[in-house]
């Protein structure tokens, strides 16, 4: 072989070995997204991504991007975070977004500052019904996780995503659509600052913790301590979980079982303890929400393989306190931009008499007044060109005029709801933004305190004047939310939704809650409350009302700063009111929620009770739903407010769902949420609506007392048939249809001993035939037919009363009730099922 042949030889062997060149195009990023809860998500509420973001190239910067145009219509706007990721570098970042409720999958793409695509990822979504439950549970213990899937209403569903401590976002919005958060065998001595505090504010805001103990009690309480009912110290073995068995509805639970034992605080109610007075589980509440501690670890002996387990988790949360009608936020999103398009005091047309003289004086002057002056002078033919000048010049004028009326400055209509609650430090704000334009430009929009946002989504604007700026929006998330770079033309309004946490108000009182015993002439006694409110803060609150369980009072004068005001009022319940749904009952229909009889004793206004004691019976009107509003600016306003107060409260199956708590309500001008606009100076026009939840304490008498049907809850354990959303309230029951209640008195309305249990059922129509209702006996596991008697002859209301009724009480002295109807019964129109009790605290 030839020198040069060898040589060549050579090239082609080291070039063999010599590594493949990286391609062109190849991406360095790549991403790996958890969406949601566990691809779980409800609709247009805020769900979680976390991105996990990895560099296997240069230094790059760019940011992480869900838009329409790759995930779907389902995402009516774009969301964006930015990104650095330094050469070989591994990140996780949070992206919040919203969805409707077809989204199937989402696409997270990871966008260069050069706007090319680097990477993407897409993951599958599921939608979760407004009705059905959703859980989280968080555990590291090797056997499994805990199973939640039987709290749930009956009918409907419970899904659950079991997650890590990393998936806990960093913003409370985040877990809104979660109703059960669960620590098990865990460390949380993991959680970040941020995730701790996304938990306060959660649970505050209506959510229900569950943290257990066990033998790994140190590591699942260390990152939530101060949020516990019981502080662990020490652990202990116990063999008798007997109380946990009752709370299940069984009769012993018996094992040695390792429990985490401390000091329990003095605002704690023990729910269940061993005979020797060792608390095996414990409640307290939290602003509008529950923390359960449980001393043991579930998913240890005897616990694991225990069958009553799963009705334990449902006692838990069907006990819980029941949610007032505002508690879920926004529940009408078309009329919260309603009434953020109501603009009290200003007017979006210009007035009618300057236009007519204006369009009076241009026809004046090019038909008689030119003709008058050319004919004087003898040029009538310059009629010609005098005309087309005056059209051109009065073009000019009128745009200029036009432009200058509207002004430069824009207009932010503002309105929010602040809830406030005496435990926490820190309150709750919903809130809207509209953004009236005098003229067509761009704008970005910031919330400069941190509160999130994100485009008001409308199945059909009703104002002609509100702005569709979804799908070009741009929310851009860092440490603060902002909308850029978007378009809006002249006299539109565009409407953005906000919500935060901050500092509580200084708002507060103090409320008695007492048993008066009966007067002459009269069977039971009656609940009353005396108490007091006190403004602290800086600002003026008009009309303020006062909120317990089936009344309201209103107090005389606005709560000036510094001002006491006191108030006594009897909870005088009509005898028709009915209990109030339980937490796991919820309804999105409003042909559900606005049932189809009239509202006992009260008109036909179904769901609106809520809002008719806030906004003033006076001053509330059907026509606010139909009509425009009224010329004033005070009956604007009015307007405006009970738009606001529709959008944010529903009294679902006709309650009120107070409680034995009491509400401040009241009003002032000022938004407590910071906003700032680029592209045009601005003026806020605000609204807001305060909530305070005062400190009530419960004076329990030593005599016999009455416990009404308002203060119990109930839920349905069991919906079989045709008959959605079958409740004991108004519901027209079908033949075929099976329907099983379980009703629970409120926390504080729990009596030691009950002397008599009495059912009350009310019918549309009187009916001569025997009505199929069964009660539960706990001491046998059976149903028991009870004969319901007619109050008189072709009455409506059936009546039986049940001394010593200890065999049909379960946990918290809950009754559970069946009611099955067959083709002999026909259609049952139910008015009213309640549950009342008489005994000793």
């Amino acid at each position: 072989m030839s020198k040069l042949g060898m040589l060549l030889l050579a090239v082609i062997s080291l070039t063999g070995f010599a590594p493949p060149a990286q391609q062109t195009g190849t991406p360095a990023i790549s991403l790996s997204v958890s969406a949601g809860y566990d691809g779980l998500f409800r609709e247009n509420q805020w769900f979680p991504l976390l991105v996990r973001v990895a560099n296997d190239g240069d230094d790059t910067t760019g940011r992480l991007v869900v838009r329409p145009d790759r995930s779907g219509s389902a995402f009516s706007n774009t969301f964006s975070t930015p990104v650095e990721m330094p050469a070989g570098s591994r990140k996780s970042v949070f992206l919040y977004v919203t969805a409707r409720s077809y989204a199937t999958d989402v696409r997270v793409e990871f966008i260069n500052d050069q706007d090319v695509s680097l990477a993407e990822q897409s993951v599958s979504l599921r939608s979760v019904l407004f009705q059905d439950q959703l859980h989280v549970v968080l555990t590291q213990s090797t056997i499994g996780s805990v199973d939640l899937s039987s709290i749930h209403a009956g009918g409907y569903n419970a899904f659950q995503a079991n997650w890590l401590v990393e998936n806990i976002p960093d913003r409370v919005d985040a877990l809104n659509a979660v109703d059960t958060l669960m620590f098990s065998d865990v460390d949380t001595g993991a959680l970040s600052t941020a995730q701790r505090q996304t938990i306060h504010e959660w649970v505050a805001s209506g959510g229900h913790l569950i943290v257990t103990g066990g033998a790994n009690w140190q590591a699942t309480v260390a990152g939530l301590v101060d949020l516990l009912p019981l502080t662990p110290d020490r652990s202990s073995t116990v063999n008798d979980l007997d109380a946990l068995a009752k709370l299940a509805g069984a009769d012993e639970l018996r094992g040695d079982a390792v429990i985490a034992s401390g000091m329990v605080l003095d605002t704690a109610e023990i729910v269940a303890a061993s005979a020797e007075d060792v608390p095996l589980l414990v409640r307290r509440t939290w602003g509008l929400g529950t923390v359960d501690y449980l001393a043991v670890d579930p998913l240890a002996q005897p616990l694991r393989d225990w069958t009553g387990i799963g009705e334990l988790w449902f006692t838990l949360a069907s006990s819980t306190p029941p949610e007032p009608s505002w508690a879920r936020g926004v529940l009408d999103p078309d009329r919260a931009a309603t009434a953020v398009e109501v603009l009290p005091g200003l007017n979006l047309l210009p007035d009618i008499l300057p236009l007519c003289g204006f369009l009076v004086f241009y026809v004046m002057l090019i038909g008689p007044l030119n003709y008058v002056v050319l004919n004087r002078i003898n040029r009538r033919e310059w009629a010609w060109v005098t005309m087309p000048v005056f059209i051109v010049i009065f073009s000019v004028l009128a745009w200029v005029v036009g432009f200058n009326l509207r002004g430069n400055t824009a207009t932010l209509s503002r309105i929010a709801v602040v809830e406030s609650w005496p435990d926490s430090d820190e309150a709750r704000v919903n809130g809207l933004v509209g953004l009236l334009s005098p003229r067509r430009t761009n704008y970005t929009l910031t919330m400069t305190d941190g509160s999130t946002l994100r485009p008001v989504s409308r199945s059909i604007p009703a104002n002609p004047f509100a702005a569709s700026i979804q799908a070009s929006t741009n929310i851009q998330q860092t440490d603060l939310f902002r909308a850029d770079d978007f378009t809006v033309d002249a006299s539109f309004i565009a409407t953005f939704a906000t919500s935060n946490r901050i500092q509580r108000p200084d708002i507060n009182g103090q409320v008695s809650l007492f048993y008066e015993p009966p007067r002459d002439e009269e069977e039971t006694g009656r609940w009353s409350i005396r108490g007091s409110v006190r403004n602290n803060s800086s600002e003026t609150l008009s009309n303020p009302v006062i909120l317990a369980r089936g009344v309201s009072v209103a107090l005389t004068d606005p709560l000036l700063p510094g001002d006491i005001k006191t108030f006594e009022q009897p909870l005088i319940a009509n005898d028709q009111e009915p209990p109030a749904p339980s937490r796991l009952e919820r309804t999105a229909s409003e042909s559900s929620a606005r049932l189809s009889f009239s509202r006992f004793g009260r008109d036909t206004t179904f769901t609106e009770q809520t809002v008719r004691d806030i906004i003033g019976e006076s001053a509330y009107s059907l026509r606010v739903y139909s009509a425009a509003p009224g010329r004033s600016a005070q009956d604007q306003e009015t307007y405006r407010r009970q738009l606001l107060l529709s959008a944010m409260s529903q009294d679902q199956f006709l309650s009120t769902a107070r409680g034995n708590d009491v509400y401040l309500a009241a009003w002032s001008d000022r938004m407590p949420l910071e906003t700032e606009l680029e592209g045009a100076s601005w003026e806020p026009l605000d609204t807001t609506l305060h909530l305070v939840k005062l400190n009530v304490v419960v004076d329990h008498p030593a005599f016999s007392t009455h416990i009404g049907a308002d203060q119990f809850t109930w839920v349905a354990r069991e919906r079989t048939g045709l008959t959605i959303d079958t409740a004991p309230v108004n519901t027209v029951l079908q033949p075929g249809d099976t329907v099983i209640f379980q009703f629970t008195p409120l926390p504080g309305s729990i009596l030691r001993e009950v002397d008599t249990l009495q059912v009350d059922l009310n019918l549309s129509t009187g009916n001569r035939l025997d009505i199929p209702l069964e009660l539960w006996n706990w001491d046998t596991s059976e149903w028991e037919i009870i004969e319901m008697d007619q109050a008189q002859d072709r009455s409506t209301v059936r009546r039986q009363s049940i001394r010593n009724p200890q065999q049909f009480l379960g946990a918290h002295n809950s009754v559970r009730m069946r009611l099955v109807v067959d083709e002999t019964v026909g259609f049952l129109r139910v008015v009213r099922l309640a549950i009342e009790q008489e005994g000793r605290f």
